[in-house]
């Protein structure tokens, strides 16, 4: 793979712009992260609240499914970031196959959260938090995957290179906001 020139060749006002988008995201990322841990703040605040969790008579959910979806999650991050690399490098069909591996590794993640979804029987305060979570990011991870989705058409009509990579820059951080959003999510879902 070639080095990554590109942001050495940008010029002064192209470089501000990037920097900008960038910080953009930034902030972005950091707004929706709160809300996700908010959402973890209730969890705890429902969870402490009960003398045991999952409640009595509540069987809590297998891990092996969500810890199968959570490393194809991390696979597909380590295949998102060598995607812009190559793109970054003008290779357009090692994106192209790296990044089309991680999009299908995103369906499988957000089939398999919703039948984490469908499956948990209804159980009260215990059942409506775990929906709560898993539905409001797999509809995160949904619609993010739609648009690197879209990135993908894009780039196989030859829309990104060097010259114009943040749409893609853009979207590998979009997804990498799911897998850190996720990891905090399975963390409390799952572990603790």
């Amino acid at each position: 793979m070639q080095s990554d020139v590109t942001e050495k060749q940008l010029s002064r006002q192209e470089l501000q712009d990037l920097r900008n988008k960038r910080s953009g995201l930034a902030i972005f990322q950091f707004s929706w992260i709160l809300v996700f841990v908010c959402l973890v703040i209730v969890n705890w605040q429902l969870r402490f609240g009960q003398r045991t969790w999952p409640p009595p008579g509540v069987e809590a959910p297998s891990s092996v499914l969500p810890t199968l979806a959570t490393v194809g999650l991390l696979v597909s991050v380590w295949l998102v970031r060598r995607a812009l690399r190559y793109i970054k490098a003008d290779e357009q069909a090692a994106f192209l196959s790296n990044w089309r591996v991680a999009l299908v590794l995103g369906g499988v993640f957000v089939v398999s959260m919703a039948v984490e979804w469908v499956s948990i029987p209804y159980s009260g305060i215990y059942s409506d938090v775990f929906r709560l979570m898993t539905g409001f990011h797999g509809i995160h991870a949904l619609a993010i995957g739609v648009f690197m989705g879209m990135i993908y058409r894009g780039a196989r009509a030859g829309s990104y290179g060097p010259a114009n990579f943040w749409p893609v820059e853009g979207a590998a951080g979009l997804w990498y906001f799911v897998v850190v959003a996720w990891i905090l999510f399975y963390a409390v879902l799952y572990l603790i």
